[in-house]
């Protein structure tokens, strides 16, 4: 078969919803959240002038690699996303895009993504951004339905962005990247137990085994957020206590995981998928936040 006839069955035809649709398969608002977390990463162990130029190679390998494996992730899951009322409407269940074109520009960007981080700036990094794909797709994805520890190791791959950032800058591994790595990793825990409880039936129908579907009173649920969230407390006060914090952050980090305890002890009390709702945008509120006052400490306090 020639090279145009195969690109022409890979890709019979590229058009603009084609396009849009191949960018909604790299979850561009999860992918935001992760280059957000990259970045301050990056930022953290520097003490001068940020340089601009390997911040934009961390952003766009760090981007496609994590586009791919998004892609690569729904690649797997065709399936079952095709039976949860949250996720059938995604470009592969509705048909919009081949399994093939998913495979195939999954595959290239995260070569590519995987290509930059190494060729400008180390191998470190790259390795890095392999052990975060690899362990999404072979590692994360698997479990979802084999076992309720998917999240857990989930989150591990979710704390891996800001080590990357780090290394970006740094070109090695140092232990001070442990309290943003635990920051990271603790945060995750609370807010996918409010997604999970929030559509449990989902899940369930899509075959993945979440903590919520055995955990019909709430009761497991709502323990494990709580205990992630003092732990989160920990980890950002660790931020401080290193020196990577100063005194506004301080204030932050306190102010922010209170408010985030409180809401979360308002689904102890009531487990209801309202409360759990909460819980969720709670989340998407405290990590922002929390990380835009480290970012406006290092450049203007």
């Amino acid at each position: 078969m020639s090279e145009k006839t195969l690109g022409a069955a890979v890709f019979p035809s590229i058009t603009l919803s084609k396009i849009k649709d191949f960018i909604t398969l790299t979850k561009p608002r999860l992918l935001s959240s992760v280059l957000f977390s990259t970045v301050l990463g990056y930022v953290l162990p520097q003490v001068s002038i940020i340089t601009v130029l390997p911040l934009l190679y961390l952003l766009s390998g760090t981007a496609l690699t994590g586009g791919g494996a998004h892609v690569l992730n729904q690649w797997m899951e065709q399936v079952p996303d095709s039976k949860m009322s949250r996720t059938k409407s995604r470009p592969l269940p509705m048909g919009r895009l081949s399994r093939n074109e998913a495979l195939i520009f999954g595959v290239i960007i995260s070569i590519a993504g995987i290509t930059i981080l190494w060729l400008t700036l180390n191998a470190l990094t790259a390795a890095l951004g392999l052990l975060t794909l690899i362990s999404y797709i072979l590692i994360y994805t698997p479990l979802k339905q084999k076992t309720i520890a998917n999240t857990w190791f989930g989150g591990i791959t979710g704390a891996l962005p800001p080590v990357m950032g780090w290394t970006a800058a740094r070109g090695q591994l140092d232990w001070e990247v442990l309290p943003i790595f635990a920051l990271l990793y603790f945060w995750q825990l609370p807010h996918f137990f409010a997604i999970a409880w929030m559509y449990r039936e989902d899940y369930q129908r899509g075959g993945f085994r979440m903590l919520s579907l055995f955990d019909k009173t709430g009761q497991r649920t709502a323990a494990h957020m709580l205990l992630n969230t003092a732990l989160l407390f920990v980890a950002s006060l660790s931020v401080y206590l290193i020196g990577q914090g100063r005194l506004l952050y301080l204030t932050g980090a306190i102010f922010l995981g209170l408010g985030f305890f409180a809401v979360i002890t308002l689904f102890f009390r009531e487990k209801s998928v309202e409360n759990a709702r909460k819980v969720f945008l709670a989340s998407i509120v405290y990590l922002p936040v929390l990380s835009t006052i480290l970012f406006l400490e290092r450049f203007f306090y």
